[in-house]
């Protein structure tokens, strides 16, 4: 039987070299895809204008083989309701050790969007945590007021700080496993 540390020391080596897979577009401004391909220029972008209907239960194995040449996932793309949950049983399903981001939104519990999307971030925020362990590494990060376009004001967040702290969890010697980002309120 392998020892605890010598398994540490085999996962550290393994995740030393990452190998991102992320969805959402690369090439659209101000999405996390966006900001994640600055820091990862050689990640893996899984979306519809690339060819991935990630709704679509034909392309299961397709997505499946994509996750096992991977070891760090950024599930970035609210794509319809479910669909970020199946991606991280696909996920999970797939690969040997992996470090997985799940994007969650503070509609979670500030009850301001549909509560079709609003159970679906809480439906991901609980299998995220489910299916944590040291194989399957999760967190899932809530985020809120994202300056998600040109014409955008003060207090909300840039991308790039959101995937900067992407980064930052990965580099952590400790766990992470649901952490909140959201723009100061306004005072009244």
């Amino acid at each position: 039987m392998i020892s605890e540390e010598k398994l540490i020391e085999l996962r550290q080596k393994f995740m030393s070299s990452r190998k991102v897979i992320c969805t959402g577009n690369p090439d659209k401004p101000f999405t996390i895809a966006h900001g994640i391909k600055k820091i990862y220029p050689n990640a893996t972008f899984l979306h519809q204008s690339n060819g991935w209907d990630l709704t679509d239960p034909l392309l299961e194995s397709s997505i499946k083989e994509q996750f096992s040449k991977h070891n760090t996932f950024i599930n970035a793309s609210y794509i319809g309701p479910g669909a970020q949950h199946r991606l991280l049983e696909l996920c999970n399903k797939s690969v040997k050790f992996c470090d997985v981001i799940n994007i969650g939104s503070t509609h979670e519990y500030d009850k301001l969007g549909s509560e079709i999307y609003q159970q679906s971030k809480l439906n991901l925020r609980n299998l995220s945590l489910d299916l944590n362990t040291f194989r399957f590494k999760t967190c899932h990060l809530i985020l809120g007021h994202l300056n998600t376009s040109v014409d955008a004001h003060g207090r909300q967040i840039k991308i790039d700080t959101v995937c900067n702290t992407i980064s930052w969890i990965f580099e952590q010697s400790f766990d992470i496993t649901i952490m909140s980002i959201d723009s100061k309120k306004a005072p009244w």
